[in-house]
């Protein structure tokens, strides 16, 4: 019977027990399933190494020049890596892994969360061109960061639906590839500093601010918090869902799709057709399977919130009547609890996504809560798409000012 010493410490002692009875069960030999650790690595598969002009290039296809120039070329690796969901299953996850070339000295980690997503490989562990948050997780390696960017759940290898916006089945998955990306560079003469910097945008966002809650919580002996930058995330989930059912408008009703289906999934409700209109309902698990991008999602959706929402559900939500719906909601709004890392927000005032709104109310909650080093930059303006640039920069910027104690020494001025 092929089993490891290492994998029968991971067991207790009556498994170990029973699985040796079984493997000697009329003279057979039985292979016993492999247990992986949480952030163990599975797999690793390299996707090349951009030089800074090429990323540069990247970038000017995009219309997103940069303010500054890039300094180090970057290798990126896909990673395969052990975690759990939400209910401490075991899964197997994937990710970006970016590392920064020709330094010697020790590097900060930096994960970066990404935004909503429903096309299954569109992720940088595919190809970090693949995604808006492959691209910046290019310029934050070049820029001096080793920096990881995972698919979450639904995403790269996992197959299930993604569990959109829900904290505890998003936030094992980037606690366990910092692990995963803390051993790769040990095992490859990567030196690290210690320090972790936290990032996101949108979905990205809500995830980084989870994923902060979660580490100071359960993991602030393993992780060094130097900073996080949630950027125009949807932090307070109960104001937000309040604020579109009573107005009964809403800029994309997709998200609002999005996150009821998925909802629906996780908490096993089997309601769909109470929550949407026919024909929508029915076509809800086929839209966020993993098999469309989100202009096809859009493009089978109405346009008006009112068009896709069933009205009895809709008054039911206000009335307060739909108590299994609104204690989920509140299970997953971020408001409640003292931050103690520091945080600077970043959102714009003109956001038809993710209502600003939502960084006015968690700065407020968090510093009433004991939060005390808590601040906002406001993207004068800016909706959720012009937004995202100034405040990934924002962002970028505040970091290095924490990492060279306000002598900032890579992102230089163009020449």
């Amino acid at each position: 019977m092929m089993v490891q010493l290492k994998q029968l410490r991971r067991w207790p002692i009556a498994v170990v027990l029973s699985l040796f009875a079984l493997g000697c069960q009329e003279g057979k030999i039985v292979d016993a399933p492999v247990l992986l650790e949480r952030g163990e690595l599975i797999s690793t598969n390299s996707l090349g190494t951009y030089s800074p002009t090429q990323i540069q290039q990247i970038l000017a296809a995009m219309n997103a020049n940069l303010p500054y120039s890039l300094t180090n070329s970057v290798q990126v690796i896909s990673v395969q890596y052990a975690s759990v969901d939400g209910d401490g299953k075991s899964e197997h996850l994937s990710g970006a892994l970016m590392i920064p070339s020709g330094t010697t000295i020790r590097l900060p980690l930096l994960s970066l969360q990404h935004g909503t997503q429903t096309k299954r490989d569109l992720v940088a562990s595919q190809s970090p061109v693949s995604s808006v948050e492959g691209i910046v997780g290019l310029v934050s390696a070049s820029a001096g960061y080793v920096t990881v960017v995972p698919d979450y759940p639904g995403f790269g290898i996992s197959n299930r639906m993604h569990p959109y916006l829900h904290a505890r089945s998003l936030v094992p998955g980037v606690v366990d590839f910092m692990r995963a990306a803390r051993s790769y560079c040990a095992n490859n003469g990567v030196a690290l500093d210690g320090r972790i910097f936290l990032t996101g945008y949108s979905e990205g966002g809500y995830v980084t601010l989870a994923s902060q809650k979660e580490i100071e919580k359960n993991y602030s002996n393993e992780f060094n918090l130097a900073a996080v930058a949630p950027m125009a995330g949807p932090y307070d989930l109960r104001g937000t869902m309040q604020n579109m059912f009573q107005q009964g408008t809403y800029s994309t009703p997709a998200y609002i799709a999005f996150f009821l289906t998925a909802y629906d999934d996780l908490y096993n409700w089997n309601r769909l057709s109470g929550f949407f209109k026919s024909p929508y309902a029915s076509r809800m698990r086929g839209l966020f399977d993993g098999s469309k991008t989100w202009g096809e999602v859009v493009s089978q959706l109405p346009s008006s919130f009112s068009e896709l929402m069933n009205p009895d559900f809709v008054a039911r939500v206000l009335a307060g009547t739909e108590t299994a719906v609104i204690s989920a909601i509140d299970e997953n709004t971020l408001l409640n609890w003292a931050p103690r890392s520091p945080i600077h927000f970043f959102h714009g005032d003109a956001d038809d996504v993710s209502p600003y709104q939502n960084a006015l109310t968690a700065v407020a909650a968090l510093k009433a809560n004991g939060g005390t080093d808590i601040k906002l930059t406001t993207i004068a303006g800016g909706n959720h798409a012009t937004a995202s640039l100034p405040s990934v920069l924002g962002a970028i910027d505040w970091f290095e000012s924490i990492r060279t104690g306000g002598q900032r020494k890579v992102t230089r001025p163009l020449s």
